[in-house]
């Protein structure tokens, strides 16, 4: 599948090229996972990384622990953590923080 291949990829690529995700809205499973496969994600304020949702997980455990995907996979818990390296407040913070991680790129290897 789709997915499937995007992940292979950036697994493969990840000892050859830098990887970059900019999360720009909710990313839930495989989704959230191929963001985590990249050596640096930057992070939307409003947009959560998560395996399962919410509803899910209160629906498995049988009663509301959670009430948003906030509290799972909000920037409060992904930068805490240490999963995404740098939150934004909007998309051009979004763009200039990837153009700047990409400047410290030399333009050949070794």
């Amino acid at each position: 599948s789709g997915s499937g291949q995007i992940a292979t990829a950036t697994s493969a690529a990840y000892e050859d090229v830098v990887t970059i995700s900019y999360v720009t809205g909710r990313s839930v499973g495989i989704g959230a996972y191929i963001s985590r496969l990249s050596q640096r994600i930057i992070q939307h304020q409003d947009a959560p990384i998560i395996l399962t949702g919410a509803a899910a997980l209160n629906k498995v455990l049988g009663r509301q622990v959670y009430s948003s995907n906030a509290q799972i996979g909000g920037p409060k818990v992904m930068h805490f953590n240490g999963v995404t390296h740098q939150v934004v407040a909007d998309d051009a913070a979004g763009c200039a923080a990837v153009l700047r991680l990409l400047s410290f790129v030399p333009e050949r290897r070794g």
